[in-house]
């Protein structure tokens, strides 16, 4: 085969790589059949030595899908040393800075359903004691006095646990978006 036609297939058979190496691997073999020719070579003999063209291609090839893939196992090792420092900031964070203020509202949340049960509980107390027993210096508590307080508290007591259900419901999905945010991050 003359150089014309084994550089034409070498090219042809290169598909799937950029021009750019295309072209300096051509060039590679252009010189080869120049040097061969100067040693007063036949084209025929050249391109006999040098081996198939589609063979050459697919070494090429190979080698350039083996270097792409180092570079993807290369940049997903890095992916993944990234994330795992992000893993170990991102965690750092959220001990340092958001683990107080959070066990802060969730402290203020149980002291809200705390006070809620125990005006709930003073208000039975009211209507059960009252008629038994002399509050201080005034004497007992009229009896609608009583059920006045007793339905004040209880229903102020029902009033603030709703309204510790509400502030739980709100933390919680809260948190949850706060949990999905980490993740994005660290997913990125």
């Amino acid at each position: 085969m003359n150089k014309d036609d084994y550089l034409k297939q070498l090219r042809n058979n290169l598909y799937g790589l950029s021009q750019e190496e295309i072209n300096d691997i051509v060039l590679d073999y252009e010189e080869h059949f120049q040097i061969g020719l100067s040693k007063g070579k036949s084209q025929e003999e050249i391109s006999n030595e040098l081996g198939s063209p589609r063979d050459i291609a697919k070494n090429y090839i190979n080698q350039s899908s083996g270097a792409y893939r180092e570079e993807i196992i290369t940049v997903r090792h890095n992916d993944t040393a990234w994330k795992f420092v992000l893993l170990i900031l991102l965690g750092l964070f959220n001990l340092v800075i958001v683990l107080g203020p959070y066990i802060g509202l969730v402290g203020i949340l149980l002291g809200i359903f705390g006070l809620g049960v125990g005006l709930f509980f003073a208000g039975i107390g009211i209507l059960f004691g009252v008629p038994f027993v002399a509050i201080g210096s005034i004497g007992q508590l009229h009896i609608l006095t009583a059920i006045g307080f007793c339905i004040g508290f209880i229903g102020l007591g029902i009033l603030i646990v709703l309204l510790g259900v509400y502030l739980a419901k709100l933390l919680y999905r809260l948190t949850v978006k706060y949990i999905k945010w980490n993740i994005g991050i660290i997913n990125g």
